[in-house]
């Protein structure tokens, strides 16, 4: 009788983060399954403890500000509406140590200026390393120039005359040129504001934070050698799918020909609606729901399936 194999990488749950949901869900099946955790989360304090749970670290979490570091990698993420990112650079240039990659939350900033702020202050700081930023899903192929740029985007929105879009978008395509050719257009480019633009002109790289989590874990081939992919979220709706983490999750689950099961909050989706985006079916708990509720929930579902996979075996 072979016993089966789990892989748990959820999202927040609740007041639970992703590893204490996912820590939580993994004692419900560890009765009847082999279970490894992978925290995953898209940004924000949430990816710090992430990471920092993945390195065997503890993160650094202020007011608006969250870091890790270790001697090999460091991460920095801010909350800020600042239009300028300088002060974002200032702190890394004053804080980062010897680690020869460096990842770039970008998530949370609300600058405007293309990056310049940040390389003003730590390009010096930031040479020679590998650095990553990491954006939003939905502004990973966004460039930063042009008319579906995300300047353009947020400038129509806000009301803002055309000429003095245009006018602004000539700036913007004369500062990227000068870090890079070709960098005006190159998705990823508009994100957080154009920041993610002083990634590329350093040569880095743009990613998601569950793409950063997956790479870092290595959890493409857990979930190769799985037999069930578990994920979770706080609320699954038609059109947010569960959110970054989870929708992502279940697209990996697909690619590997995994089943792949939610646990949420409130009310789930029919089985046909949640099949059109890869989960074979969600549980549902109370709002706020405790670890030992979660825990609960999970041993319940567990026995089914481990029950189906020692028929198969």
């Amino acid at each position: 009788m072979s016993r089966l194999r789990v892989v748990v990488a959820t999202d927040r749950i609740g007041s639970l983060d992703s590893l204490a949901a996912g820590t939580a869900l993994a004692r419900g099946f560890a009765d009847h399954a082999a279970v490894a955790v992978v925290p995953v989360a898209a940004g924000g304090r949430d990816l710090a403890m992430a990471v920092a749970a993945l390195l065997g670290e503890e993160a650094q979490l202020e007011r608006h500000r969250w870091s890790v570091q270790t001697s090999e990698l460091a991460l920095f993420g801010q909350q800020d509406a600042d239009p300028d990112s300088a002060g974002f650079g200032r702190w890394i240039a004053a804080t980062l140590g010897e680690a020869r990659t460096v990842v770039l939350d970008l998530t949370g900033l609300g600058a405007a200026d293309g990056g310049a702020g940040l390389l003003e202050e730590a390009r010096t700081a930031l040479a020679g390393r590998e650095v990553i930023g990491i954006v939003d899903t939905d502004d990973l192929e966004l460039p930063a120039t042009g008319i579906n740029s995300g300047h353009a985007k947020r400038a129509y929105a806000a009301g803002a005359d055309i000429a003095d879009v245009l006018a602004a978008d000539a700036r913007l395509r004369a500062w990227a040129e000068s870090l890079g050719e070709g960098l005006a257009t190159r998705p990823g480019g508009g994100a957080a504001g154009g920041v993610a633009l002083a990634v590329l002109g350093l040569d880095g790289r743009i990613a998601t934070g569950q793409h950063y989590c997956h790479d870092l874990a290595s959890l493409g081939q857990t979930i190769a050698a799985s037999d069930l992919v578990v994920t979770g979220t706080t609320s699954i709706g038609a059109l947010e799918r569960g959110g970054p983490v989870v929708a992502q999750v279940a697209a990996w689950a697909g690619e590997a020909l995994r089943p792949c099961l939610a646990f949420t909050t409130g009310d789930a989706l029919s089985r046909r609606e949640l099949r059109t985006f890869g989960i074979e079916a969600a549980y549902s708990l109370e709002p706020e729901p405790s670890a030992e509720e979660l825990t609960a929930l999970a041993a319940r579902v567990a026995s089914g399936w481990a029950g189906g996979a020692a028929a198969d075996a």
